[in-house]
């Protein structure tokens, strides 16, 4: 049996997990996208995907697979007591030493005063003593944190700990049961599932990214809670160190995006109370205003500049991401194959870009926008221009050389203000959108953003005709074709 289904014209691997296996994993089955739509090529693969598969039956029952803690597939180290415990005295005397000499003016400190450097530590031994050590400190036993926890509160009350004072109790968190800790808890078996299912949907790029994200920052086995107190602390050490807040703020809710896929787990999402919590929140809303639509003047003076340089490809790409808003690493990763006859369900034929075949963010970009036909040279000229080589990297060579001869274009032009780049000609093509009617659920198909509403019924059909997109887009073509106030200059 080869277990291959299809979908969208490519290839899948599907194939139910042996029910004991289900339970320990909390889904029952296996699906991985083999990335063609060739029969022959599929069986290959699927045979490939098989072994996987067995892999992970095998993990599963193992019985190690319930007693990691670190990376995905990664035993936990074994832990010498007698060691932990002569070495005691060793951390208080360290961390207390440490603490005191924060405290001095001219020490060099990651924070900008020695109470903030003391309230970074102790948050981030006291989740070490919880079992949930931020990076970098994976090393630490819980009790050596609990140890250095109250070295640091003995020092902020002036009193620092003497040689042969007591240890500390247990650090709890705060509200919880123990036993209530491991209620809704997680193996890294079922993680590598969950991972694996997020990495089918999304560009190698970004699958390089998070699988790296989530090694550094999640440990398993785990709760909800646990997980995100281990984010926040990794989104503290960031913002703490200098990161942007932007960039914070999509690694954290990249990590609540790939946690979500584990059954249960559906609703977990970043705190909003806290100091660090609204620093990443607001990294957020930055991200909302990180460029700006390009008036429409501006787009007619840059796309001249484009012209005169001669380079009718990057020129006749220019036209089509203002005309069509798609993504620049959409329409320059591809080649002649994304243009292609469809036909709906009404036996209506009619040619269309296909947009998110390669650079796509995940699968819910793709889609199918009418091409006009006055573009279909435009289309043909930019996607022949494609060259040789990986679809990622040479769409990533495209947009970069594009991006900077927009730049310079844009540094000639005065009066500019805001973040405006090549990606703002997207922000022109949404506004042009709902300027010809468009809704914002119109507005976000075209685009190639996530639907709204159930996500079943999201997965039906994928026929129906294009006439709604067409005159869409026939408006934002009449808009960009009327006379504009050009800017002096």
């Amino acid at each position: 049996m080869s277990y291959l289904s299809r979908r969208e014209g490519r290839y899948h691997y599907r194939r139910r997990y042996p029910q004991a296996v289900a339970d320990l994993l909390g889904k029952s089955e296996f699906r991985k996208a083999l990335g063609t739509a060739d029969r022959v090529d599929a069986l290959k693969l699927a045979r490939q995907v098989s072994v996987e598969f067995d892999r992970i039956c095998d993990e599963a029952l193992s019985p190690a697979a319930t007693a990691t803690n670190g990376t995905v597939g990664v035993e936990a180290p074994r832990v010498d007591p007698g060691a932990v415990l002569r070495g005691l005295q060793a951390v208080v005397e360290r961390v207390t030493l440490r603490a005191v000499e924060d405290m001095h003016p001219a020490t060099k400190r990651v924070t900008k005063d020695w109470q903030t450097e003391l309230d970074w530590q102790q948050r981030a031994y006291t989740l070490a003593a919880q079992g949930m050590p931020p990076p970098g400190m994976e090393a630490i036993h819980p009790l050596e944190a609990m140890a250095a926890v109250r070295a640091i509160e003995a020092v902020q009350s002036g009193s620092p700990l003497a040689v042969g004072d007591d240890m500390p109790e247990p650090v709890r968190v705060q509200g919880e049961h123990p036993r209530a800790l491991q209620a809704d808890s997680r193996t890294a078996a079922q993680f590598k599932v969950a991972l694996d299912d997020y990495c089918d949907r999304v560009s190698p790029g970004r699958v390089s990214i998070m699988r790296k994200l989530c090694d550094n920052v999640l440990r398993w086995p785990s709760t909800p809670a646990q997980q995100v107190q281990r984010i926040m602390a990794y989104a503290e050490g960031k913002l703490v160190a200098g990161g942007k807040a932007s960039s914070v703020h999509t690694q954290a809710a990249g990590l609540i995006t790939i946690l979500r896929e584990l059954p249960g787990w559906e609703g977990i999402s970043l705190p909003k109370q806290g100091a660090v919590a609204r620093a990443v929140r607001a990294g957020g809303a930055l991200q909302k205003n990180a460029r700006d639509p390009m008036p429409l003047a501006v787009v007619e003076k840059v796309q001249a500049a484009l012209d005169a340089r001669g380079d009718a490809v990057d020129a006749a790409a220019m036209r089509l991401l203002v005309r069509y808003g798609v993504r620049p690493l959409e329409l320059l990763s591809e080649g002649p194959a994304a243009l292609a006859m469809r036909e709906d369900i009404l036996g209506d034929g009619e040619l269309v870009f296909q947009a998110g075949l390669s650079g796509a963010k995940n699968a819910a970009s793709r889609r199918d926008l009418p091409v006009a036909a006055d573009d279909v040279p435009l289309f043909k000229l930019v996607l022949s221009g494609f060259g040789v080589g990986s679809a990622a990297e040479r769409g990533r060579q495209r947009v970069t050389r594009l991006s900077r001869a927009v730049h310079t274009a844009l540094l000639k032009i005065p009066g500019i203000t805001g973040q405006v780049s090549l990606y703002s000609a997207r922000h022109t093509a949404a506004d042009l959108l709902r300027a010809a009617g468009a809704t914002d659920a119109e507005v976000g198909g075209i685009l190639g953003h996530t639907q709204a509403g159930n996500k079943h019924t999201g997965v039906y059909g994928g026929t129906a005709p294009l006439t709604r997109q067409r005159e869409l887009l026939a408006g934002v073509r009449e808009l960009l074709d009327k006379p504009k106030n050009l800017p002096a200059g």
